[in-house]
């Protein structure tokens, strides 16, 4: 083992120091979010030859099932190992296969996000639990960079730009000043094996992209640019915590009011006051309000389409509206009322995730979907069990989601250009039978996208995204 002098344990223990005093209770145990990723494992090694005994350490690791079963649950047994040599208490959490894709069903969003959303949630059951002082998450400062660059190309503001922070409530992050490279020279050192997440290397997901793309090419054109990128992010948190006192102080004169006693309750924002504020804290308090009141992702072009309206019904006394993340807006020049709009299918609505080799029963049919032969590209083969008909769609993998219309719904024309799936089931003259035709969509893509309009169980044509 290395001694207390080594480079990487002195910075963790300092970054450690620092997290510590920036969080509000400081009494408690510490608790670890160890994958078995290089990452997780340095901080595990490194904090526990820094703390033990006197700090009481508690590990949990979460088996995401998402990845292949020998893969995902191998690395929470190689966790619940390497706790027990080292004598750390570890909990071990396993999410039921298919519930995190059927939060991104639910949620609207990516799998990603709904993985984090679920994970984030046995966090704070856990630092609960066990009444922990903080729980500390193994964000590098590698992993900080790739964070800002994201950012910056998804269009993010100061909040945006200013990274990973050290401190998040209860989420600290004591490997935020080492580098990947550290970490994997300190593993080294220490003679420690750790796992391999195979969709690292999926450049389907942005921040592979960024890690195996992005981050190299700037390396070898502009030296010296993510000490840039850095102080970049502590201008941008710097600034934005003066924007959110602002923020604050801007709410407080808005008049909220908000009927919260059903789930549709209506949030209303007195107009001249809202108008009276400064783009940036306009912002700023819309999205304050708003996110509580939905899961999805709130689009910037919602919130500024809010913001001018508001101006436009100030000036001209007539009222306007607009929707969008499950929330409908109306504004007048007296105020601004916003509710959530249910996005849920009706009584007819369903839902299913389909496996490689299970069937799923929906309603009165059964489906199943197996991998078919067609060549070079990927296709899986979706079937109706009852009537015998299939779909096949293409450039998909497992899981695939078997879902009804909702609102909002977009399906990819031959252009490449996106349509509305209402739309073509109107054009269609679906009628009644708008609600029953299944629609087949790709969870395995971060962007879970609809492949298939699949009509013809209802008597109507198909759409295949080809």
């Amino acid at each position: 083992m290395v001694h207390l002098s080594d480079s990487f344990e002195t910075a963790v223990s300092s970054c450690l120091k620092t997290c510590l005093e920036n969080v509000s209770d400081k009494t408690g145990a510490l608790g670890l979010a160890v994958s078995g990723g290089a990452d997780s494992v340095s901080m595990l090694l490194s904090l526990h030859h820094i703390l033990a005994p006197e700090t009481k350490l508690y590990v949990i690791t979460v088996n995401h099932n998402l990845r292949p079963q020998v893969e995902t649950a191998g690395d929470a047994a190689f966790v619940q190992d390497l706790c027990k040599t080292l004598g750390v208490d570890c909990t071990r959490k396993d999410i039921p296969r298919g519930k995190i894709e059927q939060v991104a069903l639910e949620r609207d969003c990516g799998i990603e996000e709904a993985a984090r959303f679920v994970r984030y949630e046995i966090f704070e059951a856990f630092i609960k639990e066990h009444s922990l002082c903080a729980l500390c998450t193994a964000h590098t400062y590698s992993d900080h960079i790739e964070t800002i660059v994201m950012r910056f190309l998804q269009g993010s503001g100061a909040e945006g730009l200013g990274g990973i922070p050290l401190v998040r409530e209860r989420f600290i992050r004591p490997l935020r000043t080492v580098t990947r490279n550290d970490v994997e020279a300190y593993l080294a050192r220490c003679n420690q094996t750790y796992c391999t997440d195979s969709t690292n290397a999926d450049t389907a997901f942005l921040r592979n992209r960024v890690r195996s793309s992005v981050v190299p090419l700037l390396d070898s054109l502009f030296p010296g640019w993510q000490k840039s990128a850095d102080s970049l992010s502590q201008k941008m948190s710097s600034d934005e915590q003066v924007l959110q006192t602002l923020t604050l102080e801007a709410e407080k004169t808005l008049t909220v009011s908000n009927v919260s006693d059903a789930d549709t309750g209506c949030l209303t924002v007195d107009t001249a006051a809202f108008c009276r504020q400064m783009p940036a804290i306009r912002r700023r308090v819309l999205y304050r309000l708003l996110s509580p009141k939905t899961q999805e992702r709130i689009p910037f072009g919602f919130i500024q389409d809010i913001s001018s309206f508001a101006d436009l019904c100030l000036s001209d006394g007539k009222k306007r509206s607009v929707s969008a993340a499950g929330l409908a807006v109306e504004l007048s020049a007296k105020s601004i009322c916003v509710q959530k709009v249910q996005k849920v299918v009706t009584e007819s609505g369903f839902s299913a995730i389909l496996y490689e080799g299970k069937t799923v029963s929906v309603g009165e049919r059964q489906f199943c979907a197996e991998y078919e032969d067609v060549g070079v590209r990927k296709a899986l083969r979706v079937t109706e069990i009852t009537s015998g008909r299939s779909v096949t769609v293409y450039n998909a993998d497992f899981p695939i989601g078997l879902r009804s219309f909702v609102s909002g719904d977009e399906i990819c024309d031959a252009k490449g250009t996106m349509r509305s799936v209402s739309g073509i089931l109107d054009g269609w003259k679906a009628g009644s039978k708008k609600q029953s035709v299944p629609l087949i969509q790709d969870l395995s893509h971060k962007d879970m996208n609809i492949v298939c309009i699949w009509g013809e169980l209802c008597g109507l044509k198909n759409w295949v995204v080809a």
